[in-house]
């Protein structure tokens, strides 16, 4: 039987040595319970550094690449984080510990509702999910003080970085599915955005579309 605060210890070890040092995002990753996020016959494998598979074709981020996407965020004690791809709802539940209120979309409806069940049954309460296409954003609710796209898209979406507060961060993997991608951090300036890259990671493209049903 897998002793798992044994194994979320290992992680938080090797986000240290991955050089993350953020007390706050280590206790995020120490806080929430991986296992509870991925399907019941891959528990064992929560805590080792690969993707797992998820329903209708879709696949879990390694905690230690999602740790890369959210240093560069800087979720911490922001009001209202928007998350582009919810999948499992692992990474929505991480940015709940660090943000007031979370608004995480998915356009897969099978997906949505699994993640809503989890999210309840572990007492995640500011978490708001949707059923629908992400990347137009959500104006209803803009501005957001932080955007994060946990999948990768071939170019920098216009709209959606432009549901960001003065002073919010985007960030997101940018460039083709078939080679690594940039990390990009966008940050609204007034009307400017400043982009800065700060890594690169491999990451299943967020391909845009209607909600599906599936």
């Amino acid at each position: 039987m897998t002793d798992y605060w044994e194994a979320r210890a290992g992680l938080i070890l090797n986000l240290r040595q991955l050089g993350i040092t953020d007390p706050e995002i280590l206790r995020a990753f120490e806080t929430v319970p991986h296992e509870k996020f991925v399907p019941e016959d891959f528990g064992e494998y929560a805590y080792r550094e690969s993707s797992l598979p998820l329903e209708c074709g879709q696949s879990i981020t390694a905690p230690g690449l999602l740790a890369q996407l959210l240093v560069p965020l800087a979720p911490q004690g922001t009001n209202k984080v928007l998350e582009v791809g919810t999948g499992s709802g692992y990474s929505a539940a991480l940015l709940s510990r660090m943000a007031r209120r979370v608004f995480s979309i998915e356009k897969y409806r099978v997906l949505a509702s699994s993640a809503q069940t989890r999210w309840q049954a572990q007492g995640y309460t500011n978490i708001i999910g949707l059923n629908e296409d992400g990347l137009p954003g959500l104006e209803q609710q803009a501005p957001f003080e932080r955007i994060l796209l946990t999948g990768s898209v071939g170019e920098v979406p216009e709209d959606l970085v432009e549901q960001l507060a003065d002073g919010g961060i985007a960030v997101m993997a940018v460039g083709s599915p078939s080679e690594r991608q940039a990390i990009l951090r966008i940050e609204r300036a007034d009307d400017s955005f400043i982009e800065t890259e700060t890594g690169t990671v491999r990451l299943p493209p967020l391909s845009p579309g209607r909600a599906r049903g599936l």
